[in-house]
């Protein structure tokens, strides 16, 4: 009996043990990330800002995240300018559809893997008529978004009122189930097209590069693609190529570039400056912390270092 009493005590002591280093090692993380944003925003502004002159197809950057014109686009997307990738593909994707001359009374666009975006109701303020698309609710994959808040399967899930009045969204916004491995071909003639990191969830490399492609076809000639998606910014050569999150590499977004070149589309120019502030070399990854302003322009995806990068195309 005193021998099971022991053994219990020494196992009661090995849990507290673990426990406090669980502890340790999150408050080490918390640290860091504190540490690293401090750094990011004590750095000098950069002497150029990298969202002018022109619209180009590039990374997420620190850089990028620090620059007023990122401020402003969050501000008018109600959204705070954290160093988040997130928040700078809702930006990004917004200010290339404005820049670019897209965005207007009368115009019309078509969103592919919306969620809960932001856009479709900013866009819909802004005079746009938008088709917001999903994948359907019956698809495996719809239940595991619903679980994190990024998907709502119907438009009333896309209001925001801060951003566009009830009465301009309710005649602008539609909400329509679509399969992005198989887009239907009544969709046609849109000024715009977006999606915003749904390619890579398609399951290959090659399904979402077929999908851009196909999304070109949804646009009238002069159209406007913005699409965002994870890039491997590790390595050119290894990669996660199918499943259901891949990273495209450098050589895939030329290759693909490069195709729809040969088809006559533009391709606003590629940048593939991964930046060189504290956040760029910071990789977050999970456990997440619980924290709402912790930075996260990088992950880690599998052993890889991921960021989000967005390909700007004007359509034939």
């Amino acid at each position: 009996m005193p021998d099971r009493v022991s053994k219990a005590r020494a196992f009661i002591r090995s849990m507290r043990g673990l426990r406090e280093q669980q502890r340790a090692l999150e408050r080490s993380r918390y640290n860091q990330a504190v540490i690293a944003l401090e750094l990011a925003r004590a750095a000098p502004a950069p002497p150029v800002d990298p969202w002018s002159p022109r619209a180009s197809s590039c990374l997420c950057t620190q850089a990028r995240c620090a620059s007023p014109t990122y401020a402003e686009w969050c501000r008018r997307l109600g959204l705070a300018p954290l160093f988040n990738r997130k928040h700078w593909e809702y930006a990004y994707a917004t200010f290339v559809l404005d820049e670019m001359g897209a965005v207007g009374d009368g115009r019309r666009g078509v969103g592919f893997g919306v969620g809960r975006e932001p856009l479709p109701a900013y866009l819909a303020a802004r005079g746009c008529s938008v088709v917001a698309t999903d994948q359907p609710s019956t698809n495996d994959d719809a239940a595991r978004w619903a679980s994190t808040g990024e998907y709502t399967g119907a438009r009333d899930g896309l209001a925001r009122p801060e951003l566009c009045d009830p009465q301009l969204f309710d005649p602008r916004v539609y909400f329509r189930a679509v399969d992005m491995t198989a887009v239907p071909d009544d969709l046609s003639g849109f000024d715009f097209c977006w999606s915003l990191c749904a390619m890579e969830h398609l399951g290959s490399l090659d399904a979402g590069t077929r999908f851009v492609e196909r999304s070109l076809q949804c646009l009238r000639p002069g159209g406007v693609a913005v699409h965002t998606t994870e890039m491997n910014i590790s390595s050119d050569d290894r990669t996660l190529v199918d499943g259901p999150t891949v990273l495209y590499r450098r050589r895939d977004i030329e290759s693909l570039v490069a195709r729809l070149e040969t088809k006559g589309h533009q391709v606003a120019a590629l940048d593939f400056d991964a930046g060189d502030g504290v956040l760029d070399r910071y990789v977050d990854g999970r456990p997440w912390i619980p924290w709402a302003e912790r930075p996260v322009l990088r992950v880690e995806l599998d052993g890889f270092v991921s960021t989000s990068f967005a390909l700007v195309i004007t359509a034939a």
